[in-house]
């Protein structure tokens, strides 16, 4: 009785041409990533597929969708996993050998010269469709879609795009600096620089930091003085973080403005 219900609850062995999933499944660190090794088995034993990759937390199975096209045992070596750890090392498992058992589609009780070939199966006859479901969906994504139409087109001209100019505002700079206020001359300065660089530079606001500034400026205006404009740029930042010479902010302040006005002559 108990050898009877171990029979039943064996499950049915594969045929040939049936889908055999081949699993091998890891534990791996938290953080790493797990990938199919490359597999190309050879003889009756072959794949239909990519291989799949399933994770639940730390354990991770990799399946190879396969087909056995003889029936009998199949001894097969599997391929391990890549495994990709969090630091960037990587680790090939070995491959494991498998043994599969493939049963055949044919009636075990007789020689396969003998088995009866079945007939041939007739012509299956194509199901007629029609254009009509389709046409109707057309109408209607047409009868929806003309009032979004009807306004798109007639909205106004597109608004121009806002671009930031420069003050014409003149800031005593020589005033300043001799006052002492040589942290605002620098900002000012650097302000109206920067202005008047953006006004020009498409797609750059003000406040972008001087090296990326630069980068975009020999890139969209390789005529214009970059390394100039890095120079000065740069002397007028570190003022906010170093000692001012009120004489040296001056002549940046200077600079500045002329390098200004060769972009804006330049257009």
């Amino acid at each position: 009785m108990i050898l009877a219900l171990l029979v039943l609850s064996q499950a049915p062995l594969p045929t040939v041409g049936d889908t055999i999933w081949i699993e091998r499944s890891i534990d791996v660190p938290a953080g790493s990533e797990v990938r199919a090794a490359p597999w190309d088995p050879d003889g009756d034993f072959g794949l239909l597929g990519a291989p799949v990759v399933r994770r639940e937390g730390t354990r991770v199975t990799v399946a190879y969708p396969a087909v056995a096209w003889s029936a009998g045992s199949h001894a097969v070596m599997v391929p391990g996993p890549i495994v990709i750890r969090g630091d960037g090392v990587t680790d090939s498992l070995p491959a494991e050998p498998r043994t599969v058992q493939v049963a055949s589609v044919l009636p075990p009780d007789q020689p396969p010269d003998k088995v009866v070939v079945q007939p041939q199966v007739g012509i299956v006859a194509q199901r007629v469709t029609s254009p009509l479901p389709v046409t109707i969906a057309l109408l209607l994504a047409g009868a929806l879609l003309s009032p979004l139409v009807w306004w798109w087109r007639r909205r106004g001209p597109p608004m121009a795009n806002p671009r930031p100019v420069a003050t014409g505002l003149e800031v005593p700079f020589t005033e300043w600096a001799e006052a002492g206020e040589s942290r605002a001359v620098a900002a000012a300065a650097a302000r109206a620089l920067r202005l008047t660089i953006a006004a020009r530079v498409r797609g750059m606001p003000p406040g972008v930091v001087t090296s990326r500034l630069i980068r975009v400026i020999a890139e969209q205006r390789p005529a214009w003085p970059s390394e100039e404009i890095a120079s000065v740029l740069q002397g007028l930042d570190a003022v906010q973080y170093a000692k001012p010479n009120g004489a040296e902010v001056a002549r940046l302040a200077e600079q500045a403005g002329k390098i200004g006005q060769r972009i804006e002559g330049a257009g």
